[in-house]
């Protein structure tokens, strides 16, 4: 039975087959299923556009991609094309097929548990070890750096063998190398493994067809391509009332094993697929696929001397990027993406250089700030509430009081000693307005929302007060609406920043 190994590649190998084969666990695979993926790579690895492609997992090592066992070469002989086709042949049962044999090697795979292989795989190596034509970024096949007692290779069960073959179909193609996504939930691996398989599928096809040597790579960038993949998987989940035990924790490996080897390592962390999750419930869904509507990279609008340029895709959806910066850079995705606040220094395909409080402010949200700070800024409920009271009431002192001056200077004051003095008159003025019945705070709220400890505030207080302020443009909108100038206009605010 073939178990979740915990290893991205192996893992990754096995949710590839069991996409391939429309099953829906690792354990349920048979050797019918083993059978059919090695049909396919047997008969296409062999072919562009997927033999010279995917020297970038296997090194121009591979089976597959030796011209030596190319039977196709021009200028052989018959005798030498019967060679090299069976010579290709040789390896390719030693990759593809070896689960066919009862294991006689006196090692374990160090992934499955099962019994090592037992033929070779390389004609340095022992029977039943792998190297780096087989498993990306290991070594050179007779380098002993980094393995026990310097014996080089590492042992590995027949099944896992062919998965590793099978692991480039379920990575997408991004740029000069492939991104693979792992996660501790195994049917969430197959997920991503089955989006990216049926995708390579297709464009092998029409490449084979078109007679095209070269594989098509994503046209997204690959943050922006995780997390529009993970979105996909999570609204089919949703639609088929799938209920998950537990957030899952994702990362993503994106490599190379060509000639310029690289490794790149990506993590979505439980609080922000956490967070992913809960926006696509119906409380959210609508604000929320609206924000990502409007971080789209914008299309080009002229060519050179003025020419309108066809549309492209878009590569960037700034939101998606930026959610991987989290929760380090909180405070800077609350006040571009909830508060819409602009940065004027970007280039003109960036959608952020257009956004606008102003005329944005309804797409400012305190339920789905307040998700945010309970999900990814994991903020106790008592904080969330104490935040939320204090933006009802600045909102009434607002209306009735302050009036667009203070809601000018709440918005765009950048100084401590100024916005606590702004604060402390605030106070003393809505002590005034409800007649001594009630104040804007008290010393325990004033301490929780801004203070660290008795004495200092908190290096974060820009954060807490544009929390505090998306509540009040909430509770504004119609004032606002009749007050338009009281939110200052872009280039105040960017100057500001």
């Amino acid at each position: 039975m073939i178990t979740y190994t915990g290893h991205p590649f192996v893992d990754t190998g096995f949710a590839v087959i069991t996409a391939f084969v429309r099953k829906r666990r690792f354990a349920d695979l048979a050797d019918d299923d083993f059978q059919q993926i090695a049909d396919y790579i047997e008969a296409n690895y062999v072919r562009q556009p997927l033999r010279s492609f995917l020297t970038v997992a296997f090194t121009s090592n591979a089976w597959f991609a030796q011209s030596a066992f190319n039977p196709d070469r021009p200028d052989l002989s018959p005798e030498k094309q019967t060679e090299a086709r069976e010579k290709r042949q040789y390896w390719a049962d030693r990759h593809l097929r070896q689960w066919q044999q009862s294991a006689a090697a006196l090692e374990t795979c160090l992934f499955t548990g099962l019994p090592a292989a037992g033929l070779e795989l390389s004609q340095k190596l022992q029977p039943g070890r792998v190297g780096r034509a087989q498993m990306p970024l290991l070594q050179g096949d007779d380098a002993i750096n980094f393995f026990i007692n310097g014996d080089p290779g590492l042992p590995m069960a027949a099944e896992a063998i062919l998965a590793l073959q099978a692991m480039p179909l379920g990575c997408a193609k991004v740029g000069g190398g492939l991104l693979a996504v792992h996660c501790d939930d195994e049917a969430l691996t197959i997920a991503f493994a089955t989006r990216f398989l049926q995708r390579n599928l297709n464009d092998v096809a029409k490449a084979q067809a078109a007679g095209e040597k070269k594989l098509p790579g994503s046209p997204r960038s690959l943050k922006t391509l995780l997390v529009e993949t993970l979105t996909e998987i999570l609204i089919r989940q949703i639609q088929e009332e799938e209920r998950r035990a537990r957030r899952p924790a994702i990362t993503a490996y994106y490599f190379n094993n060509g000639q310029s080897p690289f490794l790149e390592i990506y993590h979505l962390p439980l609080q922000i697929t956490g967070f992913l999750l809960a926006v696509h419930t119906p409380a959210y869904r609508a604000i929320w696929n609206e924000l990502v509507q409007r971080g789209w990279q914008r299309a080009g609008i002229s060519g050179k001397q003025g020419k309108a340029v066809d549309p492209v895709e878009p590569h960037f959806n700034y939101l998606y990027e930026d959610l991987f910066t989290l929760p380090a850079q909180a405070a800077r995705f609350v006040r571009t993406y909830f508060l819409r606040i602009p940065d004027l220094r970007r280039s003109a395909d960036d959608p952020r250089r257009e956004y606008s409080p102003r005329r944005e402010a309804d797409l400012v949200s305190w339920p789905l700030v307040e998700l945010f700070a309970q999900e990814v800024l994991l903020m106790t409920d008592d904080r969330v509430t104490k935040l939320k009271e204090l933006g009802d009431k600045l909102a009434d002192y607002t209306r009735y009081q302050g009036g667009k001056r203070f809601f000018r200077q709440f918005f765009v004051e950048q100084r401590s000693d100024n916005f606590l003095s702004l604060l402390n008159k605030a106070n003393i003025d809505y002590t005034r307005y409800k007649r001594g019945q009630e104040t804007l705070f008290d010393l325990d709220s004033f301490l929780t929302i801004f203070m660290e400890g008795d004495e200092v505030l908190r290096k974060d207080w820009r954060l807490m007060r544009d929390l505090v302020l998306i509540r009040m443009v909430e509770q504004l909108r119609d004032w606002i609406a009749g007050n338009p100038d009281a939110i200052p206009a872009e280039e105040e605010v960017a100057a500001n920043e």
